[in-house]
């Protein structure tokens, strides 16, 4: 199998979860910010609509229609001004959303995150000079023990051993045995891209509504879902320590 190498560098599960939490936070500061924004768009409405309640000389059609013009004209006003300040949280979530979602490829399959687990560690070098003549039956039972006892160096040895074996003689395929370990860092990374995921559309849907002045159901629907699926009690809040 042929791949394409790339110089996106491998970041930590601490990195990327600092990455995650960055763009909670600004998730965070924008709906605030349009809280904001909205309490004084209903401050401004007040104002106007008791001001033209006490005026005099005018029909009630005028007063509403003067009403109204002056109304939209200040809530324009106001999303104008608001404008540098959302498109500039905007471009602050773009980058840290580039660099998580670069980590896709390094973090797709258990499997590729056993392969390059305990590199370095004289146990997994030991457990493959160990295991090298070992035939089907011992790397079988080896995987079994990796697996019962979360020894990763030793899953890992066991792994690369497998992978040079033909399809037909393993006693168990690779990605069994890296589903087995039930990889912490594996985990806790998809669950960080999907609440980046999460937060860069939750950022995107709340600043296009707010400028438009309607919501999209469907987008509200789409944004409890992708919360729905996000395993908080895995990684608390996004800031790679949990």
């Amino acid at each position: 199998m042929k791949i394409t190498l790339t110089d996106t560098p491998l970041l930590s599960t601490q990195q990327i979860g600092e990455l995650a939490s960055g763009l909670d936070a600004l998730h965070t500061r924008v709906i605030k910010a349009i809280e904001r924004l909205n309490k004084d768009v209903a401050a401004k409405k007040a104002e106007i609509a008791s001001r033209w309640k006490n005026s005099s000389g005018f029909s009630g059609a005028d007063v509403a229609r003067f009403e109204q013009t002056e109304t939209l004209a200040a809530i324009g006003q106001i999303k104008d001004n608001s404008r540098a300040e959302l498109d500039g949280l905007l471009k602050q979530a773009g980058a840290p959303h580039a660099q998580l979602i670069a980590q896709r490829p390094f973090y797709d399959s258990p499997a590729k995150v056993l392969s390059r687990a305990a590199l370095g560690d004289p146990k997994r070098t030991e457990y493959l000079q160990q295991l090298q003549h070992a035939g089907p039956a011992e790397l079988g039972h080896m995987a079994q023990v990796a697996a019962g006892t979360k020894n990763v160096p030793l899953a890992s040895a066991v792994l690369s051993l497998l992978d040079k074996m033909p399809s037909k003689d393993r006693p168990v395929g690779p990605a069994e045995l890296a589903n087995a370990m039930k990889l912490e860092d594996y985990e806790k990374v998809r669950e960080y891209i999907k609440l980046g995921d999460a937060r860069l559309q939750g950022i995107l849907v709340s600043v296009r509504t707010w400028q438009s002045g309607r919501s999209n159901p469907l987008n509200t629907v789409s944004l409890a879902m992708r919360e729905q699926e996000i395993d908080h009690a895995l990684i608390g809040d996004g800031d790679g320590d949990a």
